[in-house]
């Protein structure tokens, strides 16, 4: 029984992370911090290119900027994109995944191995 839960829990970990709501995002700055509040630098960058290294596609990833209303605040969600050098995501070790716009905070990262590029989602929240 127990083997089955964790077998349930590491596929839903493997799969693609996409903002559905205000709620959403919420819980993953808030996991995302939770995990990262021990490690340095250097295991931040590791852990964002483990992430990255998903292996569905995100459906974020075909969209350049989108919006989420939340009552009196916005959430405006954008996604860049850099090219690796050839060869590079296989022994890539990033001190930071994708450098965040100032003010924005990093939700998710997608590597397409396929074409070399590395796609960061990105929050940042307004109020109207």
């Amino acid at each position: 029984m127990r083997l089955a839960i964790l077998l349930i829990l590491a596929s839903g970990a493997a799969r693609a992370w996409d903002p559905t709501d205000a709620a959403s995002v919420d819980a993953r700055v808030q996991a995302l911090r939770a995990e990262w509040a021990a490690m340095d630098a250097a295991g931040v960058g590791t852990d964002k290119l483990k992430r990255a290294r998903q292996g569905v596609r995100p459906a974020w990833v075909s969209r350049s900027a989108f919006r989420i209303d939340d009552g009196a605040r916005r959430l405006y969600l954008g996604v860049g994109s850099a090219k690796l050098p050839a060869a590079a995501s296989r022994v890539l070790a990033l001190q930071d995944a994708l450098p965040s716009p100032a003010g924005s905070i990093p939700l998710d990262w997608y590597l397409d191995e396929a074409t070399g590029t590395l796609y960061a989602l990105t929050v940042e929240e307004k109020k109207p």
